[in-house]
């Protein structure tokens, strides 16, 4: 369904639901409300969101008239999106509820996208409304400081990555997190790190068709065909980079989609700039440390100074997980301890356990 949904049609389907399942206190139910409301909207010459508020109402069987949808005011989104991308939640729940919350896929979309029956993926939605529920109402800001608009990238992201990791599943998904994002953009047209976000995405998804070779194996970055890049998404993703630094800020996908703009913008590998690869490491450290992001910085500083010191900072780090172990053979595999690479390879394989981590493992390796 949502594929076929305009960017307007969008906008204001999430800013009814938002209001919607804060009237019923019921997200489920204010989700088959909104898209039922879209698939019986015939008013052409009313105002799209408020003409979905009404027939959503009506679909929900409310008495009296329907409150009013400020398209305007982001805050009510910001609020439900912040609540089904909760970390209190599991990780499929948010993703599952981001599909069909943020991006509108149906029920039956989202069990093709997690490959159950739609009864299942039916039982699991009501599951994870119902977890929600209490949710809805948490500030936009908690004590903690952490903002709402963070968990929510973090979720389309994963969206989106999961996408990248299984090309073949039947629905979508980055297009699905591109074209919700940009829903999210033009509903927070301030802020700075959607846009670097979408850029993210674009620059990635531009090379898709380089990926994989005819026998289906990975192709590194490095030699890929750049010729089967998409120009018109990583001409689109740079504007839009360049758009995200006009605050001044450097936020961590601002950073990340600068990391993807050095690679596509070069015109070979060896054209590359990886001084300026380990500089962005270095400020993607300062500013969202983690694991993942040392090791990213242990292999631009390999790329730089050679594999031995990434090598020693990988080692240093003494980690056990996937990505440790990944760049640990990938930096073995440089020294020429194929043996050794090999191993730190089936270790890494063995400590896979998601689609997100799958995502990471890929982008270790340089697909």
């Amino acid at each position: 369904m949502s594929t076929t949904l305009s960017r307007a049609v969008r906008s204001a389907r999430l800013s009814v639901l938002a209001l919607l399942a804060r009237q019923l206190d019921d997200i489920e139910g204010a989700r088959h409300a909104a898209d039922a409301a879209i698939a019986s909207l015939r008013a052409a010459d009313q105002d799209v969101t408020t003409g979905l508020m009404d027939a959503a109402w009506l679909a929900a069987a409310q008495p009296g008239p329907p409150p009013s949808a400020d398209p305007d005011d982001p805050q009510p989104v910001l609020e439900l999106l912040a609540a089904c991308c909760h970390p209190s939640l599991p990780e499929a729940a948010r993703v599952a509820l981001m599909l069909g919350v943020g991006a509108g896929l149906s029920t039956e979309e989202i069990s093709r996208a997690f490959a159950v029956s739609t009864e299942t993926m039916g039982r699991r939605m009501a599951w994870s409304a119902h977890r929600v529920r209490p949710l809805l109402a948490e500030p936009v800001r908690e004590a903690t400081g952490t903002l709402p608009l963070e968990r929510i990238l973090d979720v389309l992201a994963l969206v989106f990555d999961d996408g990248i990791v299984h090309p073949h599943c039947r629905v979508d998904l980055p297009e699905e997190a591109v074209e919700t994002t940009r829903t999210l953009i033009e509903l927070l047209p301030a802020e700075q790190e959607p846009r670097a976000l979408l850029a993210l995405m674009l620059l990635t998804r531009a090379r898709r068709d380089a990926r994989q070779s005819d026998d289906g194996s990975l192709v590194p970055l490095e030699a890929q065909d750049r010729s089967l890049w998409h120009r018109s998404e990583i001409e689109e993703g740079l504007f839009l980079l360049r758009g995200s630094k006009r605050a001044g800020r450097n936020g961590p996908y601002q950073l990340r989609a600068s990391i993807q703009a050095i690679h596509v913008s070069a015109a070979n590998a060896e054209d590359t700039d990886r001084d300026q690869l380990l500089a962005l490491h270095d400020q993607l450290m300062q500013v969202a440390p983690s694991d993942a992001v040392a090791l990213g910085r242990a292999a631009a500083l390999a790329s730089v100074h050679g594999p031995e010191a990434g090598l020693e900072t990988v080692e240093r780090l003494d980690l056990d997980s996937h990505l440790y172990h990944a760049t640990r053979s990938h930096l073995l595999r440089l020294l020429g301890r194929h043996e050794d690479a090999e191993h730190a390879w089936t270790a890494a394989v063995a400590r896979v356990r998601g689609a997100m981590e799958h995502a990471e493992l890929r982008r270790a390796t340089g697909h």
